[in-house]
């Protein structure tokens, strides 16, 4: 038994079917409207994150100034309180006040030779050290971070220092 070719010539709709199917294919490649919003919609997600990442690293770059600008203010609480029992705590309550927006901040002093870290002078580096004409140095660490999305950028941690002459 032998079957009906069915296709070109023998059934006036099948090639109609045919050349509409490819006219809508010709017609379909060399259209150009809507390119626009498929590109738009490609490009979007990634100028998006570009866009937030940006905002991230500049927040950390807006911490950074305050961090320093705090601590400058704390080096010139420091170089003048040479009467103060503890001159670190005062220097310390001084940064957190210059820098509220950056909580659990670390300190360190120098104060002519001797260290102390955290807000307490003892020691070496206790107000008997605080000589006129000698050098204070006071360092506060904040750690910060940096999140894109949901990419955290593990790391960030910013440091700023200041070594005054005690008056």
């Amino acid at each position: 038994m032998e079957f009906p070719r069915i296709g070109r010539g023998n059934s006036p709709m099948l090639d109609r079917a045919d050349r509409s199917v490819k006219n809508g294919l010709r017609t379909l490649r060399s259209d150009k409207r809507g390119g626009a919003l498929v590109e738009f919609a490609v490009t979007l997600p990634v100028f998006l994150m570009f866009i937030t990442a940006v905002f991230s690293f500049s927040m950390a770059i807006y911490e950074k100034l305050e961090l320093a600008e705090a601590v400058a203010a704390g080096g010139r609480v420091l170089a003048a309180d040479r009467g103060d029992t503890n001159p670190c705590a005062t220097t310390a309550a001084a940064i957190a006040a210059a820098a509220p927006s950056l909580s659990g901040l670390t300190y360190s002093f120098s104060i002519n030779g001797g260290t102390a870290t955290g807000a307490t002078c003892t020691g070496s580096a206790g107000a008997s050290n605080m000589l006129t004409g000698h050098t204070a140095q006071v360092s506060a660490t904040y750690t910060c971070s940096i999140n894109v999305y949901r990419f955290s950028f593990p790391g960030c941690s910013l440091t700023s220092s200041i070594t005054e002459e005690v008056q």
